[in-house]
């Protein structure tokens, strides 16, 4: 077995999961200081810049990075890893240079601050990918190291406001300015380290066949999470809609919450998930089948049985029980994440007829999401919108239990599907 397929040691996992804790303290602890030392006003423009850019870290980090996760590791998937690492840095490269030549066209004001704000997104996005990549080759410090880099940028960007008054965009900029070092140090030690490919591994031909699998698999795996994303970005319009500031706050730590449960358990499926690929390359995929099986059953049969309840009682009890109800509907709303993200894993990681079926549930989950949300914020706030995003996870679970991906198919690089 190779180093991509090897089990992470327990001491690793808990370097990993330090750094990228340290990532999320520094992001949302930032956030909170930086309210308090700017004040409402300033703070919006930054948190308005960073919140409209946001989508842009899920669509430079997901797909790839499943992509590189699912394919790298496989037989003769490491002749894919240049293809990952170009594709995980040029969003950012375009990116920083479209903020570069809008900051030296004049003064900066809001578009700077917006390009500023995309390019940080980017710049986090190609920083996830990349460390992907090292973690398939078996080395977990550079994950570690990076994230906990980038945490100290935020903790640097509060000293920078606290103590020379910067401004949002000068703020933005140390941000980029960290995230590219970054991004650097980790592409230079990726192309160091990788050994060289014999002259007549491969032709042309194969290896545009291969730059093109990575990025059909990596538009494909992106659509779960772009549309995960876009159906919360739906439920935070119908609250607004609704006009309740009340019920928006609610709602909000009702999704912190949940965020801290669901990105744990998401990251850890990928630190496990070269393991994976190589049970399922080994093995054939039947037992995977199975076992997403066994998972999207049960889950989509006792989600809707909940989801339905909670729904009836949210409308009839009103906004004086929103808290309990809300907090049931999280609840819910978790067991039935972690079952459609960990068959998703599953049978993403079985070929294309997988992936293809996990991005048609994802579609199908946003468009459920958005028209539940609308109609039970208004008689529901808080929890209506939390019930919508069960409403979606239990269809999605229903669509992929009811799917038949056949066993992995071939996807060596070298081969054209």
């Amino acid at each position: 077995m190779n180093a991509g397929r090897a089990a992470p040691r327990a001491p690793a996992v808990v370097a990993l999961f330090a750094g990228r804790g340290a990532y999320r303290l520094g992001l949302y602890g930032s956030g909170v200081l930086l309210l308090d030392l700017w004040g409402a006003g300033t703070f919006a423009e930054y948190a308005t810049a960073t919140g409209v850019a946001g989508w842009l870290f899920a669509l430079t980090s997901s797909g790839p990075e499943k992509a590189a996760l699912t394919l790298v590791p496989r037989r003769g998937g490491a002749a894919l890893e240049p293809s990952f690492a170009r594709l995980a840095v040029l969003p950012f490269g375009l990116a920083l240079l479209g903020w570069l030549a809008i900051a030296a066209a004049g003064p900066p004001g809001p578009a700077a601050v917006y390009a500023a704000a995309c390019a940080l997104a980017c710049g986090v996005g190609s920083c996830t990918v990349l460390v992907a990549l090292y973690r398939i080759r078996g080395r977990t410090r550079p994950d570690t190291a990076a994230y906990l880099a980038v945490a100290a940028a935020y903790g640097a960007a509060v000293a920078a406001v606290a103590w020379l008054g910067a401004g949002v965009h000068q703020v933005l900029a140390l941000l980029v300015a960290v995230v590219a070092a970054v991004d650097a140090v980790l592409l230079y030690g990726l192309r160091a380290g990788r050994p060289a490919r014999p002259p007549d591994a491969a032709g042309r031909p194969a290896r545009r066949v291969a730059r093109r699998m990575a990025l059909r698999s990596a538009l494909v795996l992106g659509v779960d999470e772009v549309a995960g994303t876009a159906g919360v970005a739906l439920l935070y319009a119908a609250l607004a809609r609704h006009g309740d500031p009340v019920a928006t706050s609610l709602f909000y730590a009702l999704l912190l919450a949940s965020a801290v449960v669901s990105t744990a358990q998401v990251y850890l499926l990928r630190i496990w998930q070269p393991r994976l690929v190589g049970w399922i390359e080994d093995s054939g995929g039947g037992g995977a089948v199975r076992a997403a099986g066994r998972i999207l059953r049960p889950a989509a049969a006792a989600g809707a049985a909940a989801t339905a309840g909670l729904a009836v009682l949210a409308v009839a009890a009103g906004p004086g029980r929103a808290v309990v109800l809300g907090v049931a509907a999280v609840v819910v709303e978790i067991a039935l994440f972690a079952a459609a993200a960990t068959a998703g894993y599953l049978m993403e990681n079985l070929g294309a007829a997988g992936r293809r079926a996990t991005a048609r549930a994802a579609v199908v989950q946003l468009v459920v999401t958005g028209g539940a949300g609308w109609a039970l914020v208004p008689v529901a706030g808080a929890a209506g919108g939390v019930l919508a995003l069960c409403a979606g996870l239990v269809v999605k679970c229903a669509l992929l239990a009811v799917s038949r991906p056949r066993d992995p198919e071939e996807e060596t690089p070298w081969r054209a599907r």
